[in-house]
């Protein structure tokens, strides 16, 4: 790291490596994903599963290792003012975007500061989730910018074309001016909302084409579940990359998934849910030894806050909610049968109202997306029926006047969804496990749940696994 006096700057130092002849073998990992992979634009995606996919295919000016500290990405180096509002990014010169249709040409072209820029005011465009816009209303211009694009609604009254705080003076730099200091600001550009991408990928209203810089292109979709990611042979360090193929599967059955695994289709679980916590973990938490010799569990650094809310607009009341709490409250370790080992810090909000009949009473819950958040609705409505309660779960994902309960992911960085100032009833935390292979090595985590590196993994060749 060079310093200045009155600039810190941060630079790329890792040299590339150039073997002396391409192994032959063909590298192939699968991964088994819990969550569904509904999106692969960055503004949508909204599950672990769409973020680990996100991070394969795209980069951001910079990004996070495995020890959690920003590390180079886009961006060769940056310099920061000394009161921390202005940053100045120089961009790698040998960035390339995947080959792609979109282009002319067919062959991916540049990356340029202009696709940087580009990135963030469609942060701020309507169509698209508001996350990564309220990650970045500090830059100076961005809030105004945002707010006549969703609420100017004839576009011919709108006075702005651009963030005044973000500027390109050539292809290479990209400045940014902060409307006051922000000790977040590196780690906010290094989140999957924040990552790069070519203006051409934006087809008509927000019809998005998947094409990046990143270390693997999304080659195909195979089915309902399955994403083939193929290596970038124009990433910059791209002769480091051993894989030469990354195939996703998402299934919300963890039997599928487990026999695959056991099939030796699957060789590594991002996530171990409810039923495989249970079923491969002791009673102190290690891997039962039936399983040992084969596979390898590592308990993740990254730990998730779900949180069960009652929607206000919703037929269910504030003393209603609290009385759902009330009733559940004496069997609450009943809610978290046998999760004890990935979940903790579990709570009811109550209070010491008089809980009042709850029979003949309908309530309905938003459909959970991950395995754990739908087990505790399940033990959930269990307790409610004992006490009278009619308990549904919808197939709707948004809460709404019938469907009052439902819950929300808070990750470190990533703004929730929406309704995240909806009254709590019900919360825990979650510290996941993932397995992988004994054959599988360098599959990196951190401390924030959505991050995956598999830049430096290894498995050997298809054949030679047993």
């Amino acid at each position: 790291m060079d310093r200045t006096p009155d600039t810190a700057v941060t630079e790329d130092t890792v040299q590339q490596t150039v073997p002396d002849q391409q192994d032959a073998s063909f590298h192939q990992l699968n991964i088994g994903e819990l969550t569904p992979i509904r999106s692969l634009d960055p503004l949508l995606a909204a599950t672990t599963s769409e973020m680990h996919a996100i991070q394969l295919i795209y980069e951001g000016l910079v990004r996070f290792d495995e020890g959690g500290d920003i590390v180079p990405a886009v961006a060769r180096k940056w310099t920061s003012s000394n009161n921390s509002y202005q940053y100045t990014f120089h961009l790698r010169p040998d960035i390339f975007y995947h080959d792609s249709d979109i282009f002319g040409s067919g062959t991916g072209r540049k990356l340029t500061a202009g696709d940087v820029k580009f990135i963030f005011k469609r942060m701020a465009k309507p169509g698209v989730s508001d996350r990564a816009a309220r990650l970045f209303m500090n830059i100076q211009g961005f809030e105004a910018y945002f707010r006549e694009q969703h609420y100017v609604y004839n576009s011919s009254s709108r006075k702005l074309d651009d963030i005044s705080g973000i500027t390109a003076p050539n292809d290479t730099t990209v400045v940014f001016n902060l409307n006051e200091s922000d000790p977040d600001f590196l780690q906010k550009l290094a989140t999957p909302l924040a990552v790069i991408y070519p203006k051409e990928a934006i087809n008509g209203q927000n019809n998005f084409e998947t094409v990046g810089s990143g270390p693997f292109s999304f080659s195909q979709q195979t089915n309902d579940s399955t994403f083939i990611f193929a290596k970038f042979q124009n990433y910059h360090t791209a002769s480091d990359i051993e894989l030469n193929r990354i195939d996703m599967v998402t299934s919300d059955n963890e039997s599928g998934l487990w026999q695959a695994m056991e099939a030796g289709d699957i060789h590594y679980l991002s996530e171990l849910g409810p039923s495989l916590s249970q079923q491969l973990l002791t009673e102190n938490n290690e891997l039962a030894s039936s399983y040992s010799g084969r596979y390898r569990l590592s308990r993740s650094n990254a730990s998730t806050e779900f949180n069960l809310r009652r929607y206000t607009g919703s037929d269910i009341s504030q003393d209603t909610g609290t009385d759902i709490a009330q009733q559940v409250q004496p069997n609450l370790d009943s809610l978290f049968a046998n999760l004890s080992s990935v979940i903790s810090n579990p709570s009811l909000v109550t209070d010491d109202s008089k809980v009042a009949s709850m029979s003949n009473l309908q309530i309905r819950a938003t459909a959970p997306e991950g395995p754990f958040e739908k087990i505790v609705l399940q033990h959930l409505g269990n307790a409610l029926a004992e006490q009278g309660v009619q308990f549904a779960i919808s197939d709707l994902h948004i809460p709404t006047k019938e469907t009052g309960l439902f819950f929300t992911r808070t990750m470190p960085l990533i703004p929730s969804l929406a309704w995240q100032e909806q009254p709590v009833i019900l919360s825990f935390t979650l510290q996941p496990y993932t397995l992988a292979h004994q054959a599988v090595e360098g599959v990196s985590t951190n401390q924030y749940p959505w991050w995956i590196n598999l830049r430096s993994t290894e498995i050997p060749a298809l054949e030679n696994i047993n």
